[in-house]
């Protein structure tokens, strides 16, 4: 003989299953997997050993993607290598256009141990503003110009070219904050399109002050990158991403009126009086 199920055994299986959804949906939180979000929510969980969450700033001139955080090899190829093979934990994210061309690619990468000093001084490192700040900030505005990125920093062109996050053109900025009383070293890159920085030259003197906006930007991103010891990359707004809207319509013009020709009827001539008859 069946018995009716008990009305608390029910609710009890009912509040397990529950409380096990939640806790998986705690636990995938904190997974790789792509995905889209809203602008200025990081994703993912915080923790001592990951990489910095990554904040991206309000644009509408392509959607946010989280390409994940996982274990990858050192990018930067022009210092010591302080991790050997994939096992720096890396968070990535990236702004992609409607017609799936890539506009911004963010990554974040940190050494758990071991130290991470600022590479050498060469032409591309910014120009010191009076602090040592900015001594491991780094620029290169044509990133691919004779296959420069290719040849300088092969392990981050071929990690991304293997999964097609890459589009050209693309500036290249990186900083690197060493480690510091046994601290993680943390190094973040980013690929933009130049029209993200880089404003329209229209004469001689917008051609020489081109440059300020993406000069302001690297550093404003070497400071986020100062603060995401704290657990979060805040990427600072591009100076040039304007909002997209739809197309202003036409301008309708009324047509003129039309021009109605009228006919007059033919009058008969009136003949000059003849002298003779006068």
């Amino acid at each position: 003989m069946n018995f009716p199920e008990r009305p608390s055994l029910r609710v009890r299986a009912r509040g397990f299953m529950a409380l096990a959804a939640v806790s998986a949906a705690a636990l995938l939180s904190g997974c790789a997997a792509p995905g889209m979000w809203a602008s200025g929510a990081p994703v993912g969980v915080a923790s001592a050993s990951a990489a910095p969450l990554i904040a991206v700033p309000p644009t509408s001139v392509g959607t946010w993607y989280d390409l994940g955080h996982v274990l990858a090899p050192w990018m930067a190829g022009d210092a010591p290598v302080p991790v050997s093979g994939p096992e720096a934990p890396t968070r990535l994210a990236g702004l992609r256009r409607e017609d799936g061309r890539w506009l911004a690619i963010v990554i974040a990468q940190v050494a758990p141990s071991g130290g991470a000093p600022c590479p050498l001084p060469n032409s591309l490192h910014v120009v010191d503003t009076g602090s040592s700040a900015d001594g491991c900030l780094r620029l290169r505005r044509d990133a691919d110009f004779d296959r420069w990125l290719e040849r300088q920093h092969s392990v981050l062109y071929q990690w991304l070219e293997g999964r097609e996050w890459s589009s050209r053109p693309r500036a290249w900025v990186s900083y690197r904050l060493p480690a510091a009383g046994g601290g993680r070293a943390i190094e973040t890159h980013a690929l933009l399109n130049p029209v993200l920085l880089e404003p329209t030259t229209r004469n001689n003197d917008d051609f020489l002050a081109g440059g300020q906006p993406g000069l302001q930007w690297a550093r404003a991103f070497a400071a986020a990158t100062r603060a995401s010891s704290g657990g979060v990359l805040n990427v600072p707004p591009f100076p040039f991403a304007p909002q997209v809207g739809l197309a202003a319509p036409p301008v309708v013009v009324a047509p003129p009126p039309p021009v109605r020709a009228t006919q007059e009827p033919s009058r008969t001539p009136v003949q000059a009086p003849r002298r003779d008859r006068e």
